[in-house]
């Protein structure tokens, strides 16, 4: 697996390179400390996993991962970051942020966040999810509504989780979703978890219930 780090603090960039490189899964590591250059560098080399900051100088965090997320979009990028502003959540999530973790994350949640987000499923650490959740009460609260989607958990839901969630609709058990999506029993079980994750509900049935009211007013 090859991963590139964009990160302008140098001591947490090589700290985080360190930690990377321990990964058996990982076998090359590349950091760079802006957007422009890994814009770059993803021109001209292929990578499996990025971990970007958001504090970044030049293009910012957040436009680097708009023009990752549009241009390279089979490559899931994990945003690490100290920012714990609950609006910063959800800016990430529409910029196509696949996970979001706080700096400092344990290096075995750092690990299983990684490998969730090659498998196509998204990781928010606790402290993203309950601010993205208190972030869309807030705003139903506030009557905020019309064509945004803000406040709407299920527009937390990446395209796969979204397909995993309509098929639990559908009364498919995991291994017929498995099959049905081409994927393998344990990534339906991965995709199971974030959707409930996101949606903060505990099981299936409280996750289904919460998309059956949309697709009952599409007709």
């Amino acid at each position: 697996m090859r991963a590139l780090v964009v990160e302008d603090d140098e001591l947490f960039r090589l700290g985080l390179e360190v930690t990377l490189q321990g990964f058996a899964a990982i076998h090359t590591v590349t950091a760079v400390s802006d957007g422009e250059q890994a814009l770059d560098l993803l021109r001209h080399q292929t990578f499996d996993v990025i971990l970007l900051d958001l504090g970044l100088p030049g293009l910012g965090g957040l436009e680097t991962c708009r023009r990752m997320s549009a241009e390279h979009a089979q490559i899931p990028v994990l945003v690490i970051t100290s920012q714990d502003e609950p609006a910063w959540c959800l800016r990430m999530v529409r910029a196509g942020a696949r996970g979001y973790v706080r700096k400092g994350v344990a290096t075995a949640d750092l690990l299983l966040a990684i490998q969730t987000v090659l498998r196509g499923a998204s990781w928010w650490d606790a402290d993203a999810t309950t601010a993205l959740r208190e972030l869309g009460a807030a705003r139903a609260e506030a009557g905020v509504d019309g064509d945004s989607h803000k406040g709407d958990p299920l527009s937390m839901l990446t395209p796969r989780e979204r397909q995993v969630l309509e098929a639990m609709a559908r009364g498919l058990s995991n291994q017929e979703i498995a099959t049905e999506l081409g994927i393998t029993l344990g990534t339906v079980r991965v995709h199971g978890h974030a959707i409930m994750q996101k949606l903060g509900v505990a099981n299936r049935t409280q996750a289904v219930l919460k998309l059956l009211p949309r697709q009952g007013s599409r007709g």
